[in-house]
């Protein structure tokens, strides 16, 4: 990028930029068959009238051409305790697997994925895309819906509601398929 000056150091102004405005949120996006997401710390709004939001993300992330090919995002917002999605989608999963075949989740207006985990989320039509020479690129969505989503109260009845659910498969009787010789052999000995 060329300009008159030069960029400050970030080191020396890091005091005061971290005095904007931040939290975690997961970017979502689904194309198809193809889902994914990775956590982003640069949003803002950038318009009112209509409601419109400013999505910065590193450049090189497979959840691109998603958002690309569907031109429809969502921004989870993450509980600031939120471990096991931050640890999750640190980096975006590798292309062609998909994240959220274990997590629960519910699918916002526009088809983007929203972990149940998430405090709210904001679906967004893509409206620009700009890649700036940085080490990221910005997306720029007009807000279509937004809601928050109800967290557990006690979040110990829903683990204690999974081990139950476990135990119980672990009791029921085992169905054993045979394959191959042995189903062969069963057949004639009937």
């Amino acid at each position: 990028m060329q300009t008159d000056r030069p960029a400050a150091d970030r080191s020396t102004i890091a005091h005061v930029l971290d005095l904007v405005p931040a939290s975690h949120f997961l970017l979502t996006s689904a194309f198809g068959e193809l889902r994914s997401a990775v956590v982003v710390r640069c949003v803002q709004q950038v318009a009112m009238h209509p409601p419109m939001l400013l999505v910065a993300m590193e450049k090189g992330q497979a959840l691109s051409p998603v958002i690309r090919d569907s031109r429809n995002f969502a921004l989870c917002l993450l509980a600031r305790d939120e471990r096991v999605l931050l640890r999750t989608f640190a980096r975006a999963p590798d292309q062609g697997s998909d994240p959220f075949l274990t997590i629960p989740h519910l699918v916002a207006p526009g088809g983007a994925p929203v972990p149940l985990r998430s405090r709210g989320y904001i679906a967004c039509e893509l409206v620009r895309h700009l890649d700036i020479e940085a080490d990221y690129e910005v997306y720029i969505g007009m807000v279509h819906t937004a809601a928050t989503l109800e967290l557990p109260t006690n979040p110990g009845k829903r683990a204690a509601a999974a081990r139950a659910h476990l135990a119980a498969r672990a009791r029921a009787p085992k169905t054993v398929t045979l394959r191959g010789r042995d189903a062969a052999k069963s057949r004639r000995a009937s």
